[in-house]
């Protein structure tokens, strides 16, 4: 990894850089094009940073975009292996999430069966 090592935090924009298919191409010494699977392409300066894609330019709550972390990824200033068990740690997470999620589901659906029978108990003690 090189010294100027930047650990992005796992969110979707770096689970995108991670994942995606994408191209970098050095221009320059810290510039960067990024050519993406659609073919769109995007300008990185690791200077700054910045880059060109309607994200970073138009969105004042971001730092760096998919393209900026993917660039850092590719050029080594980022901890592989420790961005490897992030992502590994938030899919197990995210399996448990769904888990649960599921369980709840099927109690809910139980208890919407109970009710439906309720309620048709009542209606034949109406009639």
């Amino acid at each position: 990894m090189s010294s100027g090592s930047v650990q992005p935090d796992i969110e979707p924009r770096t689970i995108r850089a991670a994942t995606e298919i994408m191209t970098v191409i050095e221009e320059a010494d810290a510039l960067f094009l990024v050519v993406t699977e659609s073919g769109s392409e995007y300008r990185v300066d690791l200077c700054e940073p910045a880059c060109t894609c309607p994200d970073f330019e138009y969105r004042d709550d971001i730092q760096e975009c998919k393209h900026i972390r993917r660039v850092r990824i590719e050029v080594g200033q980022v901890d592989i292996d420790a961005l490897a068990e992030s992502l590994a740690d938030r899919a197990t997470s995210v399996e448990q999430e769904a888990e649960e999620l599921e369980e709840t589901v099927e109690e809910m659906e139980d208890t919407a069966k109970e009710l439906d029978n309720a309620a048709q108990r009542l209606e034949e003690v109406a009639r």
